[in-house]
């Protein structure tokens, strides 16, 4: 599980790495508590306390869907023409990173992203991993390319 966001009468806390959260010391009183998680849809419920109780309330967000699109391509640095090794374009998130393969023709795209702000990492085998944040809005499409360097490998001398 990755981090939520959670915020309940004023107050602001975040999970544990399980998904465990508290909110101590509430006064008596009927709360929302709201519950954010990038890729995920957010979920409120209302929580009554009362004197003295202890109160167990879980959450199970579904992951959020979306019509944005980030697509592009992978280039080698020096030469400019798409890379056609190995690789992959890795968009990361607090739970599951998504995975694009680059084409032959150095090619990726994610589809179906909710409107955020996302980490993508370019990785391809023999080059440098090259990394951008990319914000997106609802419906729109941004193309991001990447220049990767090669990697020099120098085998050392007693071979």
């Amino acid at each position: 599980m990755g981090v939520a966001k959670l915020t309940c009468g004023g107050r602001k806390t975040i999970t544990l790495f399980d998904g465990a959260y508290e909110f101590a010391d509430l006064k008596p009183a009927t709360y929302t508590i709201d519950v954010r998680l990038k890729g995920f849809q957010s979920e409120s419920k209302k929580v009554v306390v009362k004197g003295g109780e202890t109160k167990t309330l879980n959450f199970y967000l579904n992951e959020a869907g979306g019509s944005a699109k980030i697509h592009g391509y992978v280039y080698d640095a020096v030469t400019g023409k798409p890379v056609s090794s190995v690789g992959t374009v890795i968009l990361i998130l607090p739970v599951a990173n998504r995975y694009a393969v680059i084409d032959k023709n150095g090619h990726f795209e994610f589809k179906d992203l909710p409107a955020d702000t996302y980490e993508v990492w370019a990785s391809v085998q023999g080059y440098s991993e090259e990394k951008t944040t990319v914000t997106l809005a609802e419906d729109e499409t941004k193309k991001i390319d990447f220049r990767c360097r090669a990697e020099l490998f120098e085998e050392p001398p007693w071979g």
